[in-house]
């Protein structure tokens, strides 16, 4: 009945056929632009530089105690491998947030809201941030009870209007140096607007974060181990994990790692199951087709001929999908991209591929699923009818 019926090859049955084929068409061509995007946005994310050399850096989270009476200790035990390059230190774990402590910084008459971030003085030949102004901070600067040394990057630099020498005020009380400037640094995520960056050394606060830079080539095994063996000797009965920093980026871009997996796998299934759609489509249309296909071939139409006539069909309901489907996808793409303040372009060849991969693969099926019928013997087929 489903194939001998009246309804199959009516006006009707053919336009709700190819009516659930082109929204699954619609689907399935959306979400293989919106995968695109969002593994183009994290290749993004993954590959922007942020102003600092995140690479070969392990990071342990000592407690208050350990820091102020076994620092020195501790730093000196873990240089005793020859993979340890060196060894500084911050109050909080750096690059693993979205939000630190904000201050309101004052330099002459301008005010400015600023992350303030207190380090030690090794923390940004470490951490592999240039110094572009002015100077690097100085084993002494730790020594200076009167007043707090700054150097700002230069979202900073440009808001506060400071120059290297400049004295800005923290707060009622607090007053601090400028010893320089660095560049475009960013710790949080490409989410948020560009950090506003003080990096601030002073005597008084504890820094039990320890960011340990490895030199190239170094045995990580061997290295973990040693970082263990330095923090047993301090206190053994202290727990405490090794965390490398990209292990911490990774955390940080988690919820988009998540969508990209979750939409590149509705795409296969919503291509998979077009295709089945496809495939038992062109099956019902052959089948149905079979004597025309036979007769043409008597008249001496060409296996490509008929390929191509049966291509021509699926092409253009594509192509319809296509111009459905492409404006929902940007708008879609668009609305997502918001969230970033840092972001890939809309790249055009991004629809042509997605058209072009779902091209290729219908017009694969249909002609395979047709290659039979155009070689089949027209005499049979006549017959058969």
């Amino acid at each position: 009945m489903v194939l001998k019926g009246r309804f199959a090859m009516s006006p009707a049955g053919r336009f709700l056929r190819t009516g659930l084929i082109g929204f699954q068409y619609v689907i399935s061509i959306g979400l293989i632009i919106a995968a695109i995007f969002i593994q183009l946005q994290n290749k993004y994310m993954r590959d922007y530089d942020q102003g600092f050399d995140k690479d070969q850096i392990a990071i342990v989270e000592l407690n208050s105690g350990m820091y102020k009476k076994s620092k020195d200790a501790y730093v000196n035990k873990l240089k005793e491998y020859s993979g340890i390059e060196s060894v500084a230190f911050s109050k909080q774990k750096l690059g693993a947030s979205d939000q630190y402590a904000t201050y309101n910084l004052t330099h002459i008459d301008q005010n400015y809201g600023s992350f303030v971030l207190e380090v030690s003085p090794d923390f940004l030949d470490v951490m592999g941030i240039r110094v572009l102004e002015g100077r690097n901070f100085l084993p002494s600067d730790e020594q200076q009870d009167d007043k707090l040394i700054f150097i700002f990057n230069k979202a900073v630099q440009d808001g506060l209007q400071a120059e290297v020498g400049s004295m800005v005020s923290m707060g009622r009380n607090q007053s601090g140096y400028t010893a320089g400037f660095v560049g475009d640094v960013k710790l949080t995520s490409l989410r948020k607007e560009p950090d506003h960056i003080s990096f601030m050394v002073q005597s008084e606060v504890a820094l039990p974060v320890s960011y340990i830079r490895l030199k190239a080539g170094t045995n990580i095994v061997e290295a973990v181990a040693h970082i263990r063996e330095s923090v047993a000797a301090i206190d053994p009965t202290y727990p405490f994990d090794i965390e490398f920093y990209d292990a911490i980026f990774d955390r940080l871009y988690h919820r988009e790692e998540s969508l990209n997996k979750s939409i590149t796998l509705l795409s296969v299934l919503a291509i998979t199951i077009s295709i089945v759609g496809v495939f038992g489509l062109v099956l019902f249309e052959t089948q149905y087709r079979r004597k025309e296909i036979s007769i043409r071939k008597v008249h001496g139409a060409t296996v490509s001929q008929i390929l191509g006539m049966f291509n021509k069909v699926y092409f253009r309901i594509v192509c319809i999908c296509f111009i459905m489907a492409a404006p929902v996808a940007y708008y879609a793409v668009t609305r997502w991209l918001e969230n970033f303040a840092y972001k890939t372009p809309l790249y055009w060849w991004v629809f042509i591929a997605s058209f072009a991969i779902v091209t290729a693969i219908t017009l694969a099926t249909v002609t395979f699923q047709n290659w039979q019928a155009a070689n089949t013997n027209p005499v049979k087929s006549i017959k058969a009818e």
